[in-house]
């Protein structure tokens, strides 16, 4: 294999970027989408069919988190298979480890908690990973931890592992007690090596550690886990997440829980001696990895619930949005049947966000909209204002209706449902009443196990797909726009919306992904930026804005009409809209060079 060649007549070779075991990774370019991913060339095993490698791969493309590396095909070159997955510029936990020695505990819990999450989302579609260790758990540029080589490590000889065994897979310093025993592993398996990933990280060194790998193989079997000198308040969820019998470890969502509750308490900085941290610059970002993820984690983590106290089974909250957001389908909130005493309802999914699902009702000409979003936990934790109601086990927050009538439904993981209802002038709807019909649809929809899972994925090119905070960088946003300096990112929902702010500057920055029709004279002024179409308009996102369009993909939704994913970039600020078309121009020309072009 060499530079530049292709991979199934697809797939640029671009550089080798890792290997192990037996499988050689390489940054390469998707010339069909014109994207970079990363290309890890796999041999099956003695053990395992062809057939069974495209199945689980299947099943792990089907996982969207933003804590899990997106997989994305499987190519097939001569004899050899390749699995194509997202490119993340990065250095394993592993390798940081390696350079740094052990991490505070507030940053251990920090990683935890994300990686839980990833676990959550891929225990929710049947797959058990296997190997959780730090050499699978990769610390991207912007901070963010994501979980690697999910539901293959069975499969395919990657790494270090104990794979010639059809019985014993996995690195043996992370293996929980009942899989040393010969036992199957479960999603409680992941847990235990999940907890021992983490001891690893507080200790610098994992429970088992030391002599060959046959006498590591015995002690897990025996599972008497030592203490973890250096956790303070972490020890006693570690001591939970590495209960010998599985039956009494939480499960991994439930283990985000409590390795969210009370990190605030944790250290932050481990007494060392001074030594050089240049190992652990990420992707030539002159800051540590560490430090990188304590910055980043703010916007991150989870809201802090109560957990059950860390001496008992924790069971999962079950009315909430579920272990992956971007697999909770707003439409299956959304009924149009009670909706009809209030004109002639039509579910519409394909407007809005991916969060968004609307029912239009309509009496002539005129249209009413009752708008469903999923949306994330408030910031801090606060609770929303408004008076409060129960509908069903749900606290419903209702604000004081102005010409629109909206409701906050919060969920057990403080996540929320926002109603809005409005009408065109002369439908002469009452607006909260055709809300509080919504909000009981959706609560009824949510009673027996939170937010339904949609049906089917996204389909193959979505812009879904994206995380619209990997698009654009702080440093771009300062110079570009005049976001001063501490510059603030804040995640939406699913990764489909990012907000950029400074306490020190009255300009901000959004991009977000919408579906609507294609553009047409509304869109606003058609410009040429970075080889791509962008249409500017002032003040369409807020007052005093300026937003650049830009048009993704195109498709044809269920009625057979056309559609477009787009991207809105926006710039806000003080002083006249059109000065603000400059910085969203230059924006969006540095956005639309990771777009396939037009």
């Amino acid at each position: 294999m060499h530079a530049d060649q292709l991979i199934a007549d697809r797939y640029r070779l671009l550089e080798r970027v890792g290997s192990g075991g037996m499988g050689v990774v390489w940054r390469a370019r998707d010339d069909r989408l014109d994207r970079e991913v990363a290309l890890k060339q796999a041999r099956l095993s003695d053990v395992v069919s062809g057939r069974t490698l495209r199945r689980e791969a299947r099943l792990a493309a089907g996982v969207l988190h933003p804590n899990v590396v997106t997989f994305f095909d499987v190519a097939a070159e001569g004899d050899e298979l390749w699995l194509v997955m997202e490119y993340v510029p990065s250095r394993s936990l592993a390798e940081i480890l390696a350079a740094e020695g052990r991490l505070p505990a507030h940053t251990v819990a920090e990683i935890g908690v994300q990686i839980a999450a990833a676990l959550g989302a891929v225990h929710e579609h049947g797959i058990v990973h296997r190997d959780v260790k730090p050499g699978n758990v990769l610390i991207a540029s912007d901070g963010r931890a994501k979980l690697t080589d999910f539901g293959i490590s069975r499969s395919v000889r990657t790494d270090e592992t104990v794979t010639d065994s059809p019985l014993i897979g996995g690195t043996p310093d992370y293996l929980a007690p009942e899989v040393a025993q010969g036992h199957p592993p479960t999603a409680a398996s992941d847990v235990f090596s999940l907890g021992a990933t983490l001891f690893a990280a507080v200790e610098g060194s994992p429970p088992f550690s030391g002599g060959n790998e046959y006498a590591t193989i015995r002690r897990v079997a025996e599972g008497a886990v030592p203490r973890a000198r250096h956790a303070d308040g972490l020890a006693p969820t570690l001591e939970l997440l590495m209960r010998r019998d599985p039956a009494e470890r939480p499960t991994a969502v439930s283990a985000g829980e409590l390795l969210a509750e009370g990190i605030d308490a944790l250290p932050v900085e481990v007494p060392r001696r001074r030594r050089n941290r240049r190992g652990l610059l990420i992707a030539g970002v002159a800051v540590a990895a560490v430090a990188i993820v304590g910055t980043a984690y703010f916007v991150t983590r989870p809201a802090k619930t109560t957990a059950a106290p860390p001496t008992a089974p924790v069971a999962q909250a079950k009315l909430g949005i579920g272990p992956d957001p971007r697999a909770a389908d707003p439409c299956r909130l959304v009924d149009a049947a009670p909706l009809r005493p209030f004109g002639d309802p039509e579910t519409v999914p394909d407007y809005g966000n991916f969060n968004r699902c609307d029912a239009v009702l309509r009496r002539g000409d005129l249209q009413a909209d009752v708008k469903v979003e999923l949306e994330s936990p408030p910031v801090g934790g606060a609770a929303p204002e408004g008076a409060q109601s129960k509908s069903g086990p749900f606290t419903v927050f209702a604000a004081p209706p102005t010409d629109q009538c909206e409701r906050l439904i919060q969920l057990q993981d403080r996540f929320l449902v926002h109603v809005t209802v409005s009408q065109d002038n002369g439908y002469q709807l009452n607006l909260c009443q055709a809300a509080d019909t919504a909000v009981g649809s959706a609560t009824k929809a949510m009673a027996a196990a939170g937010v339904p899972a949609r049906a089917t994925a996204f389909p193959a090119g979505s812009l879904a797909y994206a995380d619209a905070c990997s698009l654009l960088d702080a440093g771009t946003v300062a110079s570009a726009a005049g976001v001063g300096a501490p510059v603030r990112t804040e995640p939406g929902f699913g990764g489909w919306r990012c907000d950029w702010n400074s306490p020190a500057a009255s300009r901000s920055v959004t991009v977000l992904f919408d579906r609507d029709q294609p553009p047409d004279g509304t869109t606003g002024r058609l410009v040429r930026v970075g080889g791509h179409d962008a249409y500017l308009k002032t003040d369409g996102f807020a007052e005093g804005s300026c937003q650049a369009v830009l048009v993704y993909r195109t498709y044809t939704d269920a009625h057979g009409d056309p559609r477009v994913e787009r991207l809105l970039v926006v710039v806000k600020g003080d002083g006249p809209p059109d000065r603000l078309c400059a910085p969203v121009s230059a924006l969006a020309g540095s956005l639309a060079g990771k777009l396939p072009k037009t």
